[in-house]
């Protein structure tokens, strides 16, 4: 499974974060929980991405013989302007000491009656989707997106993806100056 000898940290041992750094690193990491510094909850784009840095960076400084930290945080933003709509998105910050890199994945409309409920501080979006989902931990496993596309796509999914976008620049030479 290994594709290189990268020594990757992840900021969490949530199992479908593990597991999408497995699909899109091709690496197991060392996971270490790490602090996001921002809302268990995170309400906008700036929240959700700052999070993602700041776990990748604090695991990073605790697992100093990793090549890269890496930060993934799942959060929500309002479109204002064009749909009115709430979105639900992950976001992965890689970061090697030096250098950062930002990748994002699907932004997903959620119903509006969860992302109000929620801006009313109505918890976490875990918490309501194994509230509507009758089950317990869904965000370590197929999370929001498998609720609303009956498992079409899952959290993994997502972060996979923001993975792979987060990597990139640290894996192709064409990013190389």
């Amino acid at each position: 499974m290994q594709e290189n000898p990268w020594k990757i940290a992840l900021g969490t041992f949530n199992q479908a974060k593990r597991a999408a750094v497995v699909l899109g690193a091709g690496v197991e990491p060392i996971c270490h929980t790490v602090p996001s510094g921002v809302p268990d909850q995170p309400m906008t784009e700036d929240e959700t991405i700052q999070g993602a840095i700041n776990r990748a960076k604090n695991v990073l400084q605790a697992i100093p013989e990793a090549a890269i930290g890496l930060g993934l945080e799942g959060g929500l933003t309002y479109d204002a302007v064009h749909a009115k709509q709430w979105y639900l998105f992950s976001v992965c910050a890689a970061w090697d000491g030096s250098r950062l890199s930002i990748g994002r994945g699907l932004y997903f409309p959620i119903p509006s009656a969860i992302g109000d409920r929620l801006l009313q501080g109505g918890g976490e979006l875990s918490q309501i989707i194994d509230e509507l989902s009758g089950t317990s931990g869904s965000n370590h496993r197929e999370g929001a997106y498998g609720l609303f596309t009956d498992g079409r796509i899952t959290r993994t999914d997502v972060f996979r993806d923001a993975v792979i976008a987060a990597l990139t620049p640290f894996r192709s030479s064409l990013y190389r100056s």
